[in-house]
């Protein structure tokens, strides 16, 4: 088990804002309420998937709702995911051994890494995602079979719910999002509760240390002065995609996502051509010159000429970006991976194509 250090934790919540692909919260929401819990004297432990007990359980405390959702003050001073994760457990009259994060992004790893800090459980180097993702069916957890139930879910105004059964993630996801849209803001959620022996089959092993990985080199990079998108690619494992200037942007708040796209042209050795990228929260598929570029589940990031990862609202019309993007892990590349989130997902006829294939000369 580690502790994570201040500079640990922002080099973190950097690295799962890229991996977030435009998606996953904001980053700048998601460290205040990292930095609330370090001032309060609080320190955070990381904690290896080998280290969680075979039958410790371990859920996973997130937010949902759109990005662009209400900002509402909230009844809980710990904040809603942290109430979340108390009331499943005095369901399930058990202590929960530690925490996971929902997805890699820079709202929501911060709401694993901060209800980790206030109550006192190390937070497990893994993600059943492995990036951001739009829907709670998305997970690795529903790739190998794993429930989402027992689950609850917490408004900022006080509501508490605690979902005892459900048919599938599907219909928890149309549960979930109807109150976060009804309410038009985001709501605290815990699910998942999976004990430690299934845990390490069913997500993404050392996604934290990852996303510290690609915090820290971007960070490096900037203090050094070397070309940080580089960097980025070279250590990420990643591919140069696109780089432009924004010259349409729009989007909208819609049953409880942020729906909208991007359009650049090109500059430097891409001057000439054009790039759209969709999104449903994340960033869905990319267009170079109107043929089909890259679809879910790979991984397409935005970031600033100088090397910081950019959310989907904050994208402005006349700015420079540049376009990077990952492969996908390998759960998310089977069959069934595919089926839920691939590009029949986003409605784009096609076979999906791996990114290093498209990019890699693979």
């Amino acid at each position: 088990m580690k502790k994570l250090s201040e500079e640990d934790l922002r080099d973190i919540i950097e690295g799962c804002t890229i991996l977030g692909t435009g998606g996953g919260g904001d980053p700048e929401e998601g460290w205040k309420v990292i930095k609330r819990e370090l001032d309060n004297g609080r320190d955070i432990y990381l904690m290896s998937l080998d280290e969680v007990p075979d039958d410790g359980i371990v859920p996973m405390p997130y937010h949902v709702g759109s990005l662009s959702g209400k900002k509402v003050k909230s009844v809980y001073e710990e904040g809603e995911a942290v109430r979340s994760f108390e009331i499943l457990e005095n369901f399930m009259g058990r202590k929960f051994t530690a925490v996971i994060s929902t997805e890699l992004g820079g709202a929501n790893t911060a709401a694993a890494l901060a209800t980790a800090a206030r109550l006192g459980r190390p937070i497990v180097d893994g993600d059943p995602a492995g990036r951001s993702v739009p829907e709670l069916q998305h997970t690795t957890y529903y790739i190998v079979g794993i429930k989402m139930a027992p689950f609850s879910v917490v408004t900022p105004y006080g509501d508490e719910m605690i979902v005892p059964r459900v048919k599938d993630d599907f219909q928890a996801e149309k549960i979930v999002r109807s109150i976060a849209a009804s309410i038009k803001t985001n709501v605290g959620v815990t699910s998942h509760p999976v004990n430690g022996k299934e845990l390490r089959h069913s997500v993404v092993e050392n996604a934290i240390s990852f996303a510290l990985k690609l915090g820290r080199v971007l960070r490096i990079a900037r203090e050094e002065q070397e070309d940080p998108i580089s960097t980025l690619i070279r250590e990420g494992g990643g591919f140069l995609l696109f780089k432009g200037i924004v010259i349409e942007a729009s989007w909208e708040d819609k049953d409880g996502f942020t729906i909208g796209e991007f359009e650049m042209n090109g500059i430097d050795e891409f001057k000439g051509e054009r790039y759209r990228i969709s999104y449903k929260n994340e960033n869905m598929v990319s267009w170079r010159n109107d043929e089909i570029d890259v679809t879910v589940p790979d991984l397409i990031s935005l970031l600033t000429p100088d090397g910081h990862p950019v959310t989907n609202p904050h994208v402005k019309k006349g700015n420079e970006y540049v376009v990077v993007g990952f492969p996908a892990p390998d759960l998310w590349r089977t069959p069934k991976g595919l089926k839920i989130f691939g590009p029949k997902y986003v409605n784009v006829e096609a076979e999906y194509v791996p990114i290093e294939k498209k990019h890699g000369g693979i």
